[in-house]
């Protein structure tokens, strides 16, 4: 394996803006000198994830998280530490002729898990599957069904659709001889065990479309019917530990860049929407896998933007689909929303094969409808306006959502259009809205937390309801003891300062005395190791030799921390007795407990003992400064 040289890493590290990259996975908003967002490693939905652009580190305050911009790239991506920086290299144009090995040991390759093989079995199976569509008689039928649909070799390319044929044992066979273990293969959905424990192919006479998660790789796939009508129209593979519906949109890690650039994202109901959305330019298209919309697609898609588009089939499922979808989003986490109804109710891929790209760009663009506009259409649904009861209950429906609007100007547009509808008076509306709308409370009757939406809360000033302002950002709160707070500065200190690392080194060995947690302590031998080796002080260097991540985490939580940088020894000696305080402070509460046991057990000579030890101590911490 060539080792990559620090001078290089170095330079890669200073010509890519770690905001850019983290950026294409984060959804960054600017908060002062920092920008934060939703963590991309846990579920949240207030943003405890900050990223530093002066520092070039990213850390979260919620799981503890952090590192620079290549163990950014090995966590999100899973790639190992060479690998991070390759992609590093490729985004700021800069050459690096480096051989990946299988057997880099870098931080975070993992190159021999379970995961990772059933991956790379996938991978296998794809590239085979879509030779057979495109190279072989035997997927010639497949391959004229979707030239006939409109497809062209390009998106088949593009897209890496393939063939499964109607043998039982074709990938079987093929993995076999390039040795795979069948047993992980199973595992992994791709092939299935009979009663009789024959192993076979999952997939037969189907046509393949590979599923990535949002990590770009490949874990899985949907077979399609297409020359018969016996089974399901759509088979998708098992759960199993890289595959799990709840947490894949097709096209999602492809799509990324295109969501951040337009600022929304395009929800479809099925692949080949998507593909024809994306071969009319509009790549930001994504699908769920024939399930509703889940709370973890709804944090994958707030995590890169605010705002969605709904386009769904026009058919009754494909409307009430797009109302379920629309109220998570818009009213449990507060996205914009807007649909688009296509007509004579045709589904997306339809439309734009037999319509063109350029009449559905029209309705993308200039035809959506809001979420209140959708919801008042989508009310009058199953109802008879002819009809008094009906009519006075669907206007019922629709003051109820005029009135959660905040602005003035859109409830008095609403208005309107029922007011023209209906051949009401304004008047008459506006009495009517004024009793169907609750009151909101006052601000000094809110007492719960703020609403869960993306760096905001509630301001309930004037009569329209409430005011959305900019979120502050703010680590969880707790007060930490004053010997966590020594530990914490002194190590920022060292971090950043090879002498003041000599100083503190010095003092600590002077009163005898050491980091207490753990962590720490970690940290502390790790810098001894790296300025023993003749390194300046460099956080972003430092973070790329530990292997350790919760050394790596607490090398980011520090550099978030804001310090006096006009630091004395004085002060370093201060912090250094604090620790030594703590040291003895929780010294005397382990003698106070062995005191209690022993006079509980009636051994008078050592509580006698232990009690002599405690005002000594006590003493030795009352006189030191």
């Amino acid at each position: 394996m060539q080792r990559i040289p620090e001078e290089k890493i170095d330079e890669i590290r200073s010509q890519v803006d770690i905001v850019d990259v983290v950026g294409n996975y984060v959804q960054l908003k600017k908060q002062g000198r920092n920008y934060t967002g939703l963590c991309p490693f846990h579920g949240e939905k207030t943003p405890s994830f900050s990223v530093s652009p002066e520092k070039q580190i990213f850390h979260c305050f919620g799981c503890g998280k952090g590192g620079n911009v290549f163990s950014f790239l090995m966590q999100i991506d899973g790639l190992s530490f060479v690998e991070s920086v390759k992609k590093v290299a490729d985004l700021a144009h800069i050459p690096l002729d480096v051989a990946i090995s299988q057997g880099d040991s870098s931080p975070g390759n993992k190159p021999d898990s379970q995961e990772s093989k059933m991956i790379e079995i996938h991978q296998l199976a794809s590239k085979l599957y879509h030779y057979l569509l495109m190279e072989t008689e035997e997927g010639q039928e497949a391959l004229q069904y979707l030239l006939d649909r409109g497809m062209s070799e390009q998106e088949l390319d593009h897209f890496e659709i393939g063939f499964a044929p109607a043998h039982a044992s074709t990938v079987t066979t093929f993995l076999k001889k390039r040795e795979v273990d069948l047993a992980l293969a199973v595992e992994s959905g791709l092939l299935t065990e009979r009663d009789d424990g024959e192993v076979v192919d999952r997939f037969r006479n189907r046509i393949m479309f590979p599923i990535k998660n949002d990590r770009g790789q490949l874990v899985g796939f949907s077979g399609r019917l297409f020359n018969q009508e016996d089974g399901p129209k759509y088979l998708n593979s098992p759960e199993t530990p890289i595959f799990n519906k709840r947490n894949i949109l097709y096209h999602f890690s492809d799509a990324r860049q295109e969501i951040r650039k337009k600022e929304e994202i395009l929800l479809l109901e099925g692949y080949m929407d998507v593909i024809s959305s994306v071969s009319a330019t509009f790549s930001n298209g994504v699908a769920s896998m024939g399930t509703s919309l889940t709370e973890e697609h709804v944090q994958m898609i707030r995590r890169v933007t605010n705002r969605a588009i709904i386009c769904y089939d026009g058919d009754r499922a494909g409307i009430e689909a797009s109302f379920k979808a629309g109220t998570m989003l818009a009213e449990q986490h507060r996205l914009e929303v807007f649909v688009l109804q296509l007509p004579n109710g045709k589904d997306p891929d339809d439309f734009i094969r037999s319509e063109g790209a350029e009449k559905f760009a029209e309705i993308y663009t200039h035809q959506r409808l809001t979420w209140t506009a959708f919801k008042l259409q989508f009310f009058k649904r199953n109802r008879n306006l002819q009809n008094e009861t009906d009519k006075i209950a669907y206007l019922g429906e629709a003051l109820a959502e005029i009135g959660k609007l905040d602005q003035a100007v859109e409830r008095e547009l609403y208005l309107k259009q029922l007011g023209s509808e209906f051949d009401l008076s304004m008047e008459a509306l506006k009495q009517q809205l004024q009793q169907t709308v609750v009151v909101k409370p006052k601000p000094h009757d809110y007492g719960g937390p703020p609403p869960e939406s993306y760096g905001e809360y509630p301001s309930y000033e004037g009569d329209g309801g409430p005011v959305y302002e900019q979120f502050s950002f703010a680590q969880p709160s707790g007060v930490p003891s004053a010997g966590l707070t020594s530990e914490k500065r002194l190590l920022k200190y060292m971090l950043e300062d090879r002498d003041a690392f000599i100083q503190i080194r010095n003092l600590l060995e002077e009163h005898q005395t050491d980091f207490y947690h753990d962590n720490y302590k970690a940290l502390y031998t790790h810098l001894i190791g790296f300025y023993a080796s003749g390194n300046d002080a460099n956080p972003l260097a430092l973070m790329d030799q530990l292997k350790d991540d919760m050394a790596r985490n607490l090398v980011s939580e520090l550099e978030m921390m804001t310090v006096n940088t006009d630091v004395s020894i004085e002060e370093y000696q201060d912090y250094v007795q604090s620790l030594t305080k703590s040291s003895i402070e929780r010294d005397i509460k382990e003698k106070e407990q062995a005191l209690l046991t022993a006079t509980q057990q009636g051994d008078i000579p050592a509580a006698l003992e232990l009690a002599r030890t405690i005002t000594t101590m006590r003493a030795t911490m009352k006189n030191t400064p």
